[in-house]
C-alpha cells in the first residue's frame, strides 16, 4: 500500500469511526423518545467510505412535530462532523422499499 492509499484508508476509517459514534447517540436518544430507527446503507453494510452519508430510516408515524423532533435529534449530532446524512421516513415508501433498506440494516 503507498502513501496515499494508507492515508486515504485512515481517514475512512477515522470518518467511520465517528459515523458509528454519532449514530450510536442518535438511536439511544430516539430509543429514550419513543423513535424507532434503522441504520441503512454504506454503514450498515460496512462499506463506508471517506465520501459516505449516513443512511437512517425512520419507522413510524410522521406528523410535524415527530418529524422535527428527529430531524432535530439528527442534525444535533452530526453537526460539525462533515457528514452527511439521510434521514428516510418509512412513512413516505413503499413497505416493499422499507424492506428492501432493512434487508441492509444492522
Amino acid at each position: 500500500m503507498n502513501k496515499i492509499d494508507t492515508l486515504i484508508h485512515r481517514r475512512a476509517d477515522d470518518r467511520r469511526k465517528t459515523a458509528q459514534a454519532c449514530v450510536s447517540r442518535i438511536l439511544r436518544n430516539a430509543e429514550a423518545r419513543g423513535v424507532d430507527i434503522s441504520v441503512v446503507g454504506s454503514l450498515a453494510k460496512n462499506r463506508f467510505r471517506v465520501h459516505s452519508d449516513v443512511d437512517l430510516l425512520v419507522h413510524g408515524s410522521t406528523d410535524p412535530a415527530r418529524r422535527a423532533m428527529v430531524e432535530s435529534l439528527v442534525a444535533d449530532q452530526l453537526r460539525g462532523t462533515n457528514i452527511p446524512y439521510d434521514l428516510i421516513f418509512a412513512s413516505d415508501i413503499s413497505s416493499e422499499r422499507v424492506q428492501e433498506l432493512l434487508n441492509d440494516s444492522v
